[in-house]
């Protein structure tokens, strides 16, 4: 076992792994990622909910919606290209400094734009509300300095995460620790909105250090043909990405724009505490992605008998999460956020099922990487995309917040199942074969 942490397995689990080493380094990161995102999910949910409860439905809905806002030109500026750097990475190592040279650029340059943009742009919708534009100008510099997430990438590729591990958990300690002393201050709510962009900031001076211990061979330098490569392999995941953000945080703004700060606040708090479930595809993604990309390389058989047992196991882990947490949400949030949202324990007793959804489509993402399919993908999430928009604006002024959830689940579903499957018979064929037992592998 390359990680000690795999030493506290079941026995018929470490004698599996045994014969398997790729798969092993591959659990053996996971750990430590999980180990970090996990502990951040903890601080994460307890500072929170303590924010929550200190700003107030109405206010919190008020950060809630810059947050959603951002997280539009958030996707672009960090260009939706992880997988192709990581893959490329193992594949051409002594291409590395020109790999991650020139996605440190470009991400330096569309972060810059897209901050720039947002702030334009918010100041068009709510030209009368200052304390929201310089909020969005606030929040948006993190667009920038999340161009540091490039140094994640080599660690990840070298499967070095704890690395990662230690310069995140030190900035999110940091801007945690923060937040408790403007809770403890009584500070307004622009400088909650500060701490978001300070922990970007924080997280670039950690993994630049992290990097100095574990650099690369050579120097990064840009390069225009590997920007170019870059580009055109990311613009449909890229573009794929702003797509899932709307249907993903379009409720928000809609929610806001529709019923009120108020009425999103209530929804806002359920639905950071369906997300705290995204820990675990996200981790095991990022481990499990150089895992897949070598079963690609060795034959068909191996690389789909790979993704069958990804999908199955993902679905159940997202079944009984959801199980749990519908039936444990209303001491959940009343633990957590107090009487004042205790309208959000019915929204998440039903909202936490769409993490079944997430889970799949996150998972479909090392099929979409190694299979090349970004253009079906793209389309797919479009129309789940316009699924949501109408989905929202019906449905909301119909049922009002539950209309949102409703919208949600429907546009999930949409995006990764639905969609996909019509537009790709491979993909079905996939599904059938994990959740229906049968089906023929593609030679």
């Amino acid at each position: 076992m390359n990680s000690a942490w795999t030493g506290y397995l079941p026995g018929i689990i470490r004698e599996w792994l045994e014969g398997r080493p790729h798969l092993r380094k591959a659990v053996g990161n996971t750990g430590w990622l999980l180990f970090d995102r996990v502990l951040r999910m903890i601080i994460g949910v307890s500072v929170g909910a303590w924010v929550a409860r200190y700003l107030g439905p109405a206010r919190f809905g008020e950060l809630a919606y810059i947050i959603a806002f951002i997280a539009f030109f958030q996707v672009i500026a960090g260009l939706e290209a992880d997988g192709f750097i990581v893959r490329d990475i193992a594949r051409n190592q002594g291409d590395t400094g020109v790999i991650l040279g020139t996605s440190l650029r470009l991400r330096i340059v569309s972060g810059i734009v897209c901050w720039l943009t947002a702030t334009g742009m918010m100041y068009l919708f709510h030209p009368d509300d200052t304390q929201i534009c310089l909020m969005t100008v606030i929040v948006g510099a993190m667009l920038v300095f999340q161009a540091s997430d490039t140094v994640d990438l080599w660690f990840e590729s070298q499967s070095q995460s704890k690395r990662t591990v230690l310069a995140k958990l030190a900035s999110y300690l940091f801007a945690n620790g923060l937040r408790v002393f403007l809770l403890l201050t009584k500070a307004p709510l622009i400088a909650f909105a500060g701490v978001i962009s300070l922990e970007s900031a924080a997280l670039a001076v950690a993994l630049f250090v992290a990097y100095r211990r574990f650099p690369t061979d050579g120097r990064w330098r840009a390069d225009i043909v590997q920007a170019k490569k870059l580009l055109h392999l990311c613009w449909p995941l890229a573009t794929t990405g702003v797509m899932i953000t709307a249907y993903m945080r379009i409720d928000q703004i809609m929610l806001k724009e529709m019923l009120g700060e108020k009425e999103l606040g209530i929804y806002a708090a359920a639905l950071t505490l369906v997300q705290v479930w995204n820990v675990i595809p996200a981790t095991l993604v990022a481990s499990l992605a150089p895992f897949v990309a070598r079963m690609k390389s060795r034959g068909e058989t191996e690389y789909q008998d790979a993704l069958v047992i990804i999908f199955r196991f993902f679905a159940i882990v997202a079944f009984l999460g959801a199980g749990l947490t519908a039936v444990a949400s209303p001491w959940v949030v009343s633990l957590l956020y107090g009487a004042e949202f205790r309208s959000s324990a019915v929204l998440l007793s039903a909202l936490v099922f769409v993490i079944i959804f997430i889970f799949q489509g996150m998972a479909q993402t090392l099929w979409v990487i190694n299979n090349d399919v970004r253009i079906a993908n793209l389309v797919g999430t479009f129309l789940a995309a316009l699924v949501s928009v109408i989905a929202n604006f019906f449905l909301i002024r119909k049922f009002g917040i539950m209309g949102a959830v409703f919208s949600y689940l429907l546009a999930q579903g949409a995006s990764v199942v639905l969609f996909p499957c019509l537009l790709r018979r491979d993909l079905l064929t996939l599904y059938t074969r994990a959740f229906l037992g049968f089906g023929s592998r593609k030679q």
